[in-house]
């Protein structure tokens, strides 16, 4: 009985100096790395005429857009012409978006046809690979087909002046079709070297711009000044780029090529000696 009262009073003293701290809704959470990709493309309208532009005033092609989406096979295309003669041009903005944490990014571009049609009678007089018979492996338009791709502020058009970022637009790629798909991989941004200067990588949280013009001839860069604006768009009268389409003989007639193109982003942090030739990419499997 003793013990059990004296329990009791232990139990119940208990003025001594004390504090409590409590840190409540202590979290982890995880960024991500969210590859979305949306494209700006207008091909000129040769039935609008329109200064700088005579032959043709470029408008807005509706096969070739889409808004911010995951790519799914065979339905978003940059490309996606027919009927092309020589001289045709076209631009277009790609809008990527990695997700909240900064990237390394790669992409790759893949010819999966590139073949004679049929043969005319104008063709078999230049195209004599074909003379034959028409075939897979037998086209001549990827050969004469020039791009560009630059680091552009989104308004389609090439400005090489300092824009308000403080980055230039510049071009980092140009070539026909056929030197980017036997080149296959194309470096955008990993520990060796960035399109954005230096080993930047693709900044988080923000959209990135990469203009790219297409020529069936000859693409000559000739710029346009820079106004500052950003991706503020507009009906274009020139994309800072001339096609000529006169060096372009009959051997490209009734030609097709077809490719598909794929990009890779992975998180810089803790991640700083990726380089892209690491990547595997899905198209060598095709």
């Amino acid at each position: 009985m003793i013990v059990f009262v004296g329990a009791v009073v232990v139990g119940a003293t208990g003025a001594f100096f004390s504090d409590t701290e409590t840190s409540t809704g202590n979290t982890f959470a995880a960024g991500d790395i969210d590859l979305q990709i949306d494209n700006e493309s207008y091909v000129v309208d040769y039935n609008i005429p329109q200064y700088p532009n005579p032959i043709g005033q470029f408008v807005f092609s509706t096969s070739t857009s889409w808004t911010l989406t995951d790519l799914e096979a065979g339905v978003q295309k940059f490309f996606n012409f027919s009927d092309l003669k020589p001289g045709d041009i076209g631009e277009d903005t790609i809008s990527i978006h990695v997700g909240s944490n900064n990237a390394w990014m790669c992409a790759a571009a893949q010819i999966t046809d590139d073949s004679d049609q049929d043969l005319t009678e104008p063709e078999l007089a230049d195209d004599l690979a074909t003379s034959s018979f028409p075939g897979a492996g037998l086209g001549e338009l990827d050969s004469n087909l020039n791009f560009a791709f630059w680091v552009d502020d989104g308004d389609n058009v090439f400005e090489p002046g300092q824009t308000s970022s403080g980055t230039p637009e510049t071009i980092f790629l140009e070539g026909t079709l056929a030197d980017m798909g036997a080149a296959g991989q194309i470096t955008l941004a990993d520990s060796l070297g960035s399109i954005l200067g230096g080993t930047n990588p693709i900044p988080g949280d923000t959209t990135f711009y990469i203009g790219k013009a297409w020529c069936f001839g000859t693409s000559t860069p000739t710029g346009e000044p820079q106004d500052g604006f950003g991706n503020v768009k507009s009906p274009l009268g020139g994309t800072g780029f001339t096609c000529d389409g006169s060096g372009v003989n009959n051997a490209a007639q009734t030609d097709q090529v077809q490719g598909d193109m794929t990009f890779y982003a992975v998180q810089s942090r803790n991640n700083p000696n990726f380089v892209c030739e690491e990547w595997a990419n899905p198209l060598d499997e095709i």
